[in-house]
């Protein structure tokens, strides 16, 4: 865009590339594989995850939206309303236990997303 220009053009990144031990989603052999599972029913749960896919608001809530996406997926009523009448997950209600601030900087524990999940009324725990 005109007159845009980056402070620090050596520390961006438009996209990462995959670790060599995974399979892109949209390459041919994470096609073949998304079609093999889908035809052994091992699709379970990627029908109600996808209804309620989320692109995290900062880069580190990873975490974070991970719940979020859960707790819609799992029909989990937030009891408190996102929007207008509606009651629905988004990223700043799980404020309960954790500094948002603090996760947009450094990530969140895994054992203190557990503890966010349990008080959400969901039953997680960590293997």
């Amino acid at each position: 865009f005109p007159g845009m220009t980056s402070r620090n053009p050596q520390r961006t990144f438009h996209r990462r590339s995959l670790p060599s031990s995974c399979t892109p989603f949209s390459s041919r052999e994470g096609q073949q594989i998304f079609r093999s599972a889908c035809q052994n029913q091992g699709l379970k749960s990627f029908f109600p995850l996808i209804e309620q896919f989320l692109t995290q608001s900062e880069p580190a809530y990873c975490g974070i939206s991970t719940l979020v996406m859960a707790l819609n997926a799992l029909s989990v009523d937030p009891r408190i309303t996102w929007k207008g009448p509606w009651r629905w997950y988004e990223e700043s209600m799980l404020n309960c236990c954790v500094d948002m601030e603090k996760v947009s900087k450094v990530f969140i524990a895994f054992s203190l997303l557990v503890a966010t999940a349990n008080l959400r009324t969901i039953w997680a725990f960590a293997e």
